[in-house]
């Protein structure tokens, strides 16, 4: 056998080992990050005590720690959906705010694409921004329009997607709550 055919066949074992080691290495470190990704929060369940930091301004606030319910919105600067829901998001704020609940925007986003995304839509007072890791404490799976409503003792009430029944239960009391009120005056 011609010693050139031998090389290129040795070269070609070896380029092919080579990308067998790296696919396995890949699953490998796949595989661990799924087995040690957190648990996805459930209803009833302490949400973990994080610190964030505020974009307007940079104070620091612990999540969980309050006092106060909470609702927690998970939204993405690419994602044409969360786009659509900030006009109802910034609707439904002063209505919170009577009601005694905190909305607050979560977010891992770089400051200048969050204000960019806001767009004045939205309070940056009310904007979180987290670390990956403890955003995923959070928000496991990622998702985005996402929300946590969290009651004052800093207990998981419910979590799911922006738009879903629950969601749509607490934009219709927060409305029925402001609608009722000028009722109770008269």
């Amino acid at each position: 056998m011609d010693s050139q055919i031998l090389y290129l066949t040795l070269a070609l074992l070896a380029c092919g080992l080579a990308l067998n080691i790296k696919l396995t290495l890949s699953v490998l470190q796949a595989s661990r990050r799924e087995r040690d990704a957190p648990e996805p929060l459930q209803a009833g369940m302490p949400i973990p005590q994080v610190v964030a930091r505020v974009l307007q301004g940079g104070a620091r606030y612990r999540l969980g720690d309050s006092g106060q319910a909470a609702a927690l919105l998970f939204l993405s600067s690419k994602c044409p959906k969360c786009r659509a829901k900030l006009a109802e998001i910034g609707r439904m704020l002063p209505q919170a705010e009577q009601a005694g609940l905190a909305i607050w925007i979560v977010s891992l986003e770089p400051g200048w694409r969050l204000r960019q995304f806001l767009g004045g839509a939205f309070p940056l007072s009310r904007v979180l921004r987290l670390t990956l890791r403890d955003y995923k404490l959070l928000n496991a799976t990622l998702a985005s329009p996402a929300y946590l409503m969290v009651d004052h003792q800093g207990v998981l009430e419910a979590a799911g997607m922006i738009g879903d029944d629950n969601w749509l239960s607490l934009r219709d009391q927060l409305a029925d709550s402001v609608t009722a009120e000028p009722e109770a005056i008269s």
